[in-house]
């Protein structure tokens, strides 16, 4: 099985958008999580940072499980290989436990594209936003944008509104690099021009029991 590697060149990190994981793997390598099982159909590792939970890797289909110490799944979704490591690929679900979903939506090669979704662990929703694709200077890119809802537990609108994208040519990242000279991992800011989100057109604020509060036009 194909190494999941955390030190990125710095050329990758501008080329994939300085991309967020909404749900990020607890698995760093296979020389770096120990082996707990071996099954036919894949493996099961220690999850990074924390002893008391363990990682599934399937062989076919790339299968991601996250467990925690009960055999509780807490993370599940599919992978893609890419060249030495993994991305995420497909749905991905993370849960409260005991299968009450927590949050889900659709990565396409690591990048959160398209419907995303919140919830309370009563089940009810809790937030809905999209992604989407958007290309700066012939890369591509991802950002939120369009539709944004906000909801009260009780089920009630709180907030609704709408984002676009913008490019902020001051942005700044802290990324991880391996030093070429020593081979350890180090942080570095890097300066470039990509997409945020940005509030515009109507947006709506709620109470709990529905009346609108305030009302911004953007």
């Amino acid at each position: 099985m194909k190494k999941l590697l955390l030190c990125l060149a710095l050329c990758s990190f501008f080329k994939t958008g300085f991309a967020q994981i909404e749900t990020p793997l607890s698995f760093t390598s296979e020389d770096d999580n120990k082996v707990v099982k071996e099954t036919d159909s894949g493996k099961y590792y220690t999850a990074s940072k924390d002893p008391e939970k363990t990682v599934y890797i399937g062989e076919d289909p790339m299968v991601y499980r996250l467990y925690d110490k009960d055999n509780v799944v807490l993370v599940e979704g599919t992978l893609v290989a890419d060249g030495d490591k993994y991305l995420h690929q497909g749905k991905w679900t993370e849960y409260y436990g005991k299968g009450k979903v927590k949050a889900s939506g659709y990565y396409v090669r690591d990048r959160p594209m398209g419907n995303w979704a919140k919830y309370y662990p009563s089940g009810k929703l809790m937030s809905s936003y999209s992604y989407a694709p958007i290309e700066n200077n012939g890369s591509p890119y991802y950002c939120m944008a369009g539709s944004y809802e906000e909801y009260y537990e009780n089920g009630q609108l709180k907030v609704s509104g709408f984002y676009k994208a913008v490019i902020d040519e001051n942005s700044k990242d802290t990324v991880m690099v391996q030093d070429p000279m020593t081979g350890n991992d180090v942080k570095k800011i890097i300066k470039g021009s990509r997409p945020r989100p940005e509030k515009f057109g109507s947006w709506e604020y709620y109470d709990e029991k529905g009346e609108l509060t305030k009302k911004e036009e953007l």
